[in-house]
């Protein structure tokens, strides 16, 4: 059947096929250079982070600004993130996360709004977390990909998609907090 189409229109569902694909995929990871050091979750967090970031939706191009004041606790096993969200709107939204460490460099996790159990692991200098999470009656799934970076702040860059189509994307730089 395929043969009666122009050739175009039989490659159409390829070219459709590869740009989904292209939209769900995660961040990349950044490049690493000899000064860049490796992303230990767990002797980055403990203390208090700061941060700025900003959410933009993929279709209507749309941003969403907010700063995050992260106080966070390693026991040995476990870290804690607690993350308290200032939204430029006005909103105010914490989440926890409880991150257990299963192996070196991996990680297991929950929060309130996360759908079934997120999953970090060490991938090269950066640190990769994948999760889905329900939204106003829709689960969305995040992709994210955290490195530090020379001057040792913090880059995290997420995907965030809904049946394989990028509906926003996240960027955002954290700093430990004086005194922390």
């Amino acid at each position: 059947m395929s043969s009666i189409l122009p050739r175009p229109a039989r490659l159409a569902p390829l070219a459709l096929l590869a740009l989904v694909g292209a939209c769900a995929s995660p961040p990349e990871a950044p490049v690493a250079t000899a000064s860049t050091p490796p992303l230990v979750l767990e002797q980055f967090f403990p203390g208090r982070t700061v941060g700025q970031g900003v959410f933009t939706n993929s279709w209507t191009g749309s941003q969403r600004r907010f700063d995050v004041v992260i106080d966070g606790a390693w026991d040995g096993k476990t870290l804690t993130l607690v993350e308290d969200f200032a939204y430029a709107d006005g909103e105010k939204d914490r989440k926890t996360w409880k991150l257990e460490r299963t192996a070196p460099g991996t990680y297991t996790g929950t929060r309130e709004d996360v759908v079934g159990p997120a999953r970090a692991w060490t991938e090269g200098k950066a640190v990769r977390l994948e999760y889905a999470v329900s939204l106003g009656g829709w689960t969305v799934d995040f992709r994210d990909v955290l490195a530090l970076n020379p001057d040792g702040s913090l880059i995290n860059k997420a995907t965030v998609g809904k049946w394989g189509l990028r509906v926003g994307r996240v960027e955002l730089e954290l700093r430990r907090a004086p005194g922390s």
